[in-house]
């Protein structure tokens, strides 16, 4: 049996990361909600782009004549991968690793080109894939001026045909406890991608974008198709900005998780521990007392 200095060594050492764990976990849960409302923050102008933008095609046809929106065969594919920088948040990166894989291997026969967002992503297809492009050190509180470097990347190259289809493979934060590895069509831009970028943002609680699209009527000058060409930029910038902000939110959520599970294993330890102790120090008492018991007997 391990002697009661040990054990006791042992509890301390479990109490310390019992605190950096617990310091962890809270500070995971300030940016899990910083997070969060960073996307509510967006959804009224999400919101009013999409009404602007059923408003604008209304008889038009959105994939024909313009450049982000039209589709083509898809021969080459671009993965735009967000993961984070750091670990200790589960299972989240390797369920974003494991779902971009299995895109890679349904679209063998297609050039596949990639964009990582995030350490984790870079190193784990690093010399697997081509990566035209990776960016870390996103803050934990984004910006949208930290993602139009993103965004634009994605559009000229788009523009440029370098690839036919551009795909998102990120974390979508459904509550503080379920996060889930999703994919989305960022281009060609689609009414049906930019609807889910909006219900995914959340509860407009103000009623902002209501409001915009009730009380507003729209003149074109010069024309709707030129409001049209202004708009779908924004649009996907948009939804660069919403999938990386998801991302995040997805992380520290993951993270505070991860934290409180060992802060609470930590605690049981600790309370094996001390009954592990109690054991040992009542064997060496019971031992100290049979040796005196069996010296008094001796000396009788």
């Amino acid at each position: 049996m391990e002697s009661t200095r040990t054990i006791k060594r042992q509890i301390q050492s479990t109490k310390n990361i019992a605190k950096i764990t617990k310091a962890m976990e809270m500070v995971s849960a300030a940016k899990m909600r910083k997070s969060q409302e960073a996307a509510l923050v967006a959804r009224p102008y999400a919101e009013a782009a999409l009404a602007l933008l059923g408003y604008v095609t209304g008889s038009m046809e959105l994939g024909k004549d313009y450049t982000l929106a039209k589709r083509r065969e898809t021969k080459k594919l671009c993965l735009l991968v967000i993961t984070s920088d750091k670990g200790l948040c589960g299972s989240l990166n390797s369920s974003v690793l494991r779902e971009a894989s299995r895109i890679i291997a349904e679209n063998r026969d297609k050039e596949i080109s990639m964009i990582t967002i995030g350490k984790k992503a870079e190193k784990f297809f690093r010399g697997k894939q081509d990566i035209i492009a990776a960016f870390d050190g996103i803050g934990d509180t984004v910006e949208l001026m930290e993602t139009l470097p993103i965004s634009r990347l994605l559009m000229q190259d788009f523009i440029a045909e370098n690839y036919d289809k551009a795909i998102a493979v990120y974390t979508n934060f459904v509550s503080t406890l379920k996060q889930t590895a999703e994919t989305r069509t960022l281009l060609p831009v689609s009414e049906k991608s930019l609807k889910k970028t909006v219900d995914e943002i959340g509860a407009d609680e103000e009623g902002r974008a209501e409001r915009m699209k009730d009380s507003t009527e729209y003149v074109f000058e010069p024309s709707a198709e030129e409001v049209l060409k202004n708009l779908l930029p924004n649009l996907v910038e948009t939804q660069v900005f919403h999938v990386i902000l998801e991302s995040n939110a997805s992380e520290h959520s993951a993270r505070m998780v991860a934290m409180k599970n060992s802060t609470e294993n930590a605690h049981d330890l600790i309370e094996d521990l001390k009954i592990y102790y109690n054991s040992a120090r009542q064997g060496k008492i019971t031992q100290e007392m049979t040796e005196i018991a069996a010296g008094v007997a001796a000396l009788e």
